[in-house]
């Protein structure tokens, strides 16, 4: 190539943008020269990339947050196109947040066919919209416009051989992002940070007498967006507030994302008397304390989402819960065509965790699965072999790595 490589990337959310920031570091240890711009943030940053917009201001999540922010939106869409004409990248690399995206690579297509400069601008797609849950017709806009979909579940192979879609499986980024500490030395420090130390003297609270194999530590992941944190969070501390008595030797402690304030932890139920036994952690307290707080962990509560999967493969028993405004819901219950919200059931083909959506995220249903893997030896380790199961289907990939060379490849082509 008579120039260095160019790439435009877009992410819009946390867990895509630490997917994509692998990627930019692993670009940049291939050559320094190659040149990445788009949307990101300070993850992508720190990566390499330079963020010509950062989607954290137009973080909107729900077909009600869309439609309010519709102007917002189509702006956006109209800066980013426009920023993608003019530096003509070689690849425009777009990652998850298929429903923006999409509309980026429907948009690029247009311009191409009045501006034969841009023809060679490769259109790619990493970690494939989810057809396989809903709108499976989406995949005739994926064939017209995309040149190639790095896709991370191994199940998806079909749907794009079906239709003799470029398509490659990358391994499954999650995968990338666990930590190599051990369970002992995570606990450990989040023990010291927020002195949890034991005190180990009876407790007169106690209406039950504690197990000895009762977990140390509840994780407590309320989701990344706000509306989610606002139903989620309230359920979870009402839990904990019931479970700390017949338990009292339990640590609860939230993760708090990056996407989330302090602010608004306390706006939604975590109130000074709250705070005196539900304790917070986030990034800026512990390296990586989302993950060091996944497996540390004894056992978990969790909002809806990649960190599902995360805590399948550290092995670590829970629960996945969600909850949002209900005309959100209905219209994600008429779209679905299946019944599964959690990736490790998904892939597992199979319900292995229970998954409390909408009416069944009671506090009631928390407390009687949390005391089911509590006080059920066989029920909790019958979990942590299907775990070891799904971790077994995705392979042993280097995706980082693989979706870097795969864009290189394509762009010499």
């Amino acid at each position: 190539m008579s120039k260095p490589l160019s790439i435009f990337a877009i992410c819009g959310e946390f867990s895509g943008e630490s997917h994509l920031a692998r990627v930019v570091s692993k670009l940049k240890e291939f050559s320094a020269d190659i040149q990445i711009t788009g949307m990101g943030s300070s993850l992508t940053e720190k990566a390499g990339m330079e963020n010509f917009i950062d989607y954290k201001d137009y973080s909107f999540a729900g077909v009600v947050d869309v439609i309010l922010n519709l102007t917002k939106i189509f702006k956006l869409k109209k800066i980013i196109l426009e920023k993608i004409i003019a530096l003509k990248p070689d690849i425009v690399l777009m990652v998850d947040y298929a429903g923006f995206n999409m509309q980026i690579a429907k948009g690029i297509r247009a311009a191409q066919l009045e501006d034969s400069s841009l023809q060679n601008i490769k259109l790619v797609q990493y970690i494939a919209p989810q057809l396989w849950a809903s709108r499976p017709h989406r995949i005739k806009n994926i064939k017209k416009n995309i040149d190639l979909v790095l896709y991370t579940l191994p199940f998806e192979k079909e749907i794009y051989e079906s239709v003799q879609q470029p398509a490659t499986y990358v391994g499954n980024p999650v995968l990338e992002s666990l930590i190599e500490e051990s369970a002992t030395e995570c606990k450990a420090e989040i023990i010291d940070y927020l002195n949890l130390h034991e005190d180990h003297k009876a407790s007169e609270n106690a209406e039950i007498e504690v197990p000895l194999h009762a977990p140390q530590i509840i994780g407590i992941f309320p989701g990344s967006r706000g509306f989610e944190v606002s139903y989620t969070l309230p359920l979870f501390i009402e839990t904990a507030k019931i479970l700390r008595f017949s338990y009292p030797h339990l640590k609860f402690i939230i993760a708090r994302a990056p996407t989330i304030s302090a602010e608004k932890l306390i706006r939604y139920g975590l109130k000074k008397d709250v705070g005196q036994f539900i304790k917070v952690i986030d990034s800026e307290s512990i390296l990586n304390a989302n993950q060091k707080l996944l497996k540390a962990a004894d056992y978990l509560w969790l909002c809806s989402g990649t960190v599902t999967l995360e805590a399948a493969l550290y092995e670590k028993p829970y629960f996945l819960t969600y909850k949002a405004n209900p005309i959100n819901f209905t219209l994600y219950k008429i779209l679905r065509i299946i019944d599964m919200a959690g990736l490790a059931n998904i892939i597992a083909g199979k319900f292995i965790i229970k998954e409390f959506l909408q009416k069944d995220a009671r506090t009631e249903n928390f407390l009687e699965e949390t005391l089911m893997t509590l006080e059920n030896d066989k029920y909790r380790d019958d979990l942590i072999k299907e775990f070891k199961i799904v971790k077994e289907k995705l392979g042993d990939y280097k995706s980082s790595e693989l979706v870097a060379r795969k864009l290189i490849s394509l762009a010499l082509a």
